[in-house]
């Protein structure tokens, strides 16, 4: 409990070149509607060479060297210098909070909703409205008008949009430990703790030791809420992050009763060892590394990834290694529920650069969504990551040690929900990636507040949110009683929470109009 809450005061206390040496060319066109080609710039001819910094989130892996030859392709493609600076999920609130510090932000860089809203009056943010016209892929490829604008003032377009998968995350469950245990698909919220029990406490994997949990969960990286665990959450009557009741906006953190049956239930499993007895101080990663390691029987996934890379690593681990779906468990009254990504990630220009790394970046952005550059980005550079083969593509060894995807994952990408499915992909795995994301459809839980602004919950918000996440963790870990989150709910309120919440139904009233 000590190493988590000094992590989070932390938190607090910072309020081609190719073409010629590797013998790639130009990708091929992944089928579908066709894009305009990418734009240029009549005031950009592309004559002096330009240095581009761009900074997003990195995840498993890191991020590239600086000679990768995706990196190298564009510096030729643009005459650039392409910089990218990766920094962890787990450090980026931190790195943010130094740059604005020091007034030094890249030239572009990905945001997430509260820090966008902190700086998006601040004139950090370059307004693209007056410019966009002349990139047509940035306005057809984005969501369109409604993205564009999507958080900013009327009338501005202060940032791009990061496409998610709305349904983008679901539960899998280790079918062969089910099998193995003589053990049913949980369809309840009891059912599924009896399961994760019997997964915790009966050697699932047969190594003779007690190395095993049910499952897992982590905090956030700026430690306001538990991550990998919705679908519980949910099942208890707790809302994703903001619910609506006779058209007014209300948090979960005032859900005493829903709070107090999940925190219960959360409690139980940590006592009795069905929970990870980590999860506090687990990084976001972490439960699908335990995952993949075999020492988890149930985690949350994103389809295409789990595919794609959590199963093959799965099943280095152990061959037999069977994942299969685990739709949202119902919880006492019958609910069930998954999270709603919004699209609140989003992509910003420094309004300080001059005006030709404007029209050079504004061009290089255009070109990645365009049809080239989307193929580019969801495969890499033909003859150096893939070839084709007949009427089939095939992957080569480079695309696994080059990784080209990561400006496609980890900063911007069109809308597509087949944004992370390759050329060479196999139809049946296509097939079933959309086939969860079909199965999770019907139980989209929307979070009413997504978009919408409190200047108290831009100030204030992280420290309330991580004074209650406290109170919360201390519940789970058995250090306060359950009734304890009644003073929580209270204290939430009292320190900003109920001005929050008067805020953001004004914004929402607002917005009705």
């Amino acid at each position: 409990m000590n190493k988590w809450f000094s992590m989070s005061a932390a938190t607090l206390l910072a309020t081609s070149m190719v073409a010629g040496c590797s013998g790639g060319s130009a990708p091929s066109q992944d089928k579908g509607g066709a894009s305009a080609p990418a734009a240029q710039s009549a005031q950009d001819d592309l004559k002096d060479k330009l240095e581009l910094n761009i900074m997003a989130i990195s995840y498993e892996g890191g991020g590239w060297p600086a000679n990768n030859p995706m990196i190298d392709y564009l510096n030729k493609k643009f005459n650039i210098d392409l910089k990218f600076q990766w920094i962890s999920q787990d450090n980026y609130n931190e790195k943010l909070n130094v740059m604005a510090a020091s007034g030094e932000f890249p030239d572009s860089f990905l945001l997430m909703k509260d820090d966008f809203l902190k700086w998006r009056d601040k004139g950090v943010f370059l307004d693209l409205k007056p410019y966009i016209s002349k990139y047509p892929n940035l306005t057809k490829q984005l969501g369109g008008e409604e993205q564009l604008q999507f958080m900013s003032p009327k009338g501005k377009y202060y940032s791009l949009p990061y496409y998610q998968i709305e349904t983008q995350l679901s539960l899998g469950i280790r079918k062969d430990w089910l099998d193995k245990l003589g053990l049913k698909m949980p369809t309840t919220v009891d059912e599924f703790y009896n399961v994760a029990k019997a997964f915790a406490k009966q050697d699932p994997d047969g190594n003779g030791k007690n190395d095993t949990y049910g499952f897992s969960t982590s905090l956030v990286p700026n430690k306001t809420d538990l991550k990998h665990i919705d679908q519980i959450k949910f099942a208890f009557g707790l809302v994703n992050n903001w619910g609506l009741k006779d058209g007014k906006l209300f948090s979960w953190h005032t859900q005493t009763k829903e709070l107090k049956d999940f925190a219960a239930y959360m409690a139980k499993a940590y006592a009795e060892g069905v929970l990870d007895k980590d999860f506090a101080i687990n990084k976001v990663k972490d439960p699908q590394d335990k995952y993949e390691a075999g020492k988890v029987g149930i985690d949350d996934v994103v389809p295409n990834v789990f595919y794609q890379t959590i199963d093959p690593n799965t099943k280095k681990i152990d061959p037999k290694a069977e994942t299969v779906q685990l739709l949202p468990p119902k919880g006492p009254t019958g609910l069930q529920g998954t999270a709603t990504n919004a699209i609140t990630q989003r992509i910003v220009v420094n309004a300080k650069i001059d005006k030709k790394k404007q029209d050079r970046m504004l061009m290089l952005l255009d070109y990645l969504v365009s049809d080239e550059g989307n193929t580019l980005n969801k495969n890499g550079i033909e003859g150096v990551h893939y070839k084709k083969d007949g009427d089939k593509y095939v992957k080569l060894d480079a695309f696994d040690k080059d990784r080209p995807i990561l400006i496609s994952s980890w900063y911007l990408r069109r809308f597509d929900l087949n944004t992370q499915i390759r050329l060479w992909d196999d139809k049946t795995m296509v097939d079933n990636v959309n086939k969860w994301f079909k199965n999770s459809e019907p139980y989209k839980m929307t979070n009413y507040a997504a978009g919408l602004e409190s200047a108290t919950e831009t100030k204030t918000g992280i420290s309330i949110d991580q004074k209650f996440m406290t109170a919360l963790i201390k519940v789970i870990m058995g250090e306060q009683p359950v009734d304890s989150l009644d003073q929580a709910v209270e204290q939430w309120k009292k320190d900003g929470g109920d001005k929050i919440t008067q805020e953001y139904n004004d914004a929402y009233q607002q917005s009705a109009k």
